[in-house]
């Protein structure tokens, strides 16, 4: 069934703050959520004085292309498990992305650049929308090439944490869907991301068999809804 144009219904919106970098299924919480809490907290930032978006956007700009899988988890303001999730991603360029759950809760989310694509299996729902470029609300777009808009949207802060460069960015744009974003590469490679939002709701991801700077086919990057499913077009 396909829906003209309409307003997007809360299922939409609560998918999209949830999964706005990454997406579903069930996992262990074993040591992954204590590695994460690590990267998590407080960075002691080297030089207070010194602005480390330069540094931070050298280091984004050295990657053209993302393939890893992920482990997620979510808790509440309280620490309590809200979701845990694990998956696959892929990045290639800028706008160009695809996050892909495990069962049994597959979902997918796609991007090319132009449409934005969520594909609930449970719901047997897809939402296409008009892929919105910025960063604040869509931060899997700095692994993409859109590191140079950092700049204007974010604080940067550096820190090392357990052999790990630990950048926190904390959007300059009060409207942004988070209080903070923190990434931590080891070598040059994105190894976790924590998202932190205005209710305390924080979002752990680790990221593992990591592949950087290798093509991806076109394809990966497009997406065709199953039949029969419910197709709500808002772009």
């Amino acid at each position: 069934m396909r829906h003209p144009s309409s307003t997007l219904n809360t299922t939409y919106g609560m998918r999209r703050l949830g999964m706005c970098f990454l997406l579903s299924a069930c996992l262990p919480l074993s040591a992954m959520a204590a590695e994460l809490a690590v990267v998590e907290s407080d960075v002691a930032p080297v030089d207070v004085a010194v602005d480390h978006t330069a540094q931070l956007v050298q280091l984004l700009d050295q990657i053209q292309s993302v393939a890893a899988d992920y482990a997620q988890i979510t808790l509440d303001k309280d620490s309590r498990v809200v979701q845990q999730l694990d998956g696959h991603l892929s990045v290639s360029g800028p706008g160009r992305f695809r996050l892909e759950s495990l069962a049994p809760s597959a979902q997918i989310l796609v991007a090319d650049g132009e449409s934005f694509w969520s594909y609930d299996s449970d719901l047997e729902q897809v939402i296409i929308t008009a892929l919105q470029r910025d960063i604040t609300q869509v931060p899997i777009l700095l692994l993409g090439g859109d590191a140079s808009a950092i700049a204007s949207s974010y604080r940067v802060a550096y820190g090392e944490q357990a052999g790990q460069d630990v950048y926190r960015l904390e959007p300059v744009d009060a409207s942004s869907l988070f209080d903070s974003l923190t990434l931590a590469f080891v070598a040059g490679e994105p190894r976790a991301i924590v998202l932190r939002d205005s209710l305390g709701q924080r979002t752990q991801i680790e990221l593992s068999r990591v592949v950087l700077n290798k093509p991806i086919p076109n394809e990966t990057f497009t997406f065709t809804p199953p039949v029969g499913v419910d197709v709500i077009d808002d772009r």
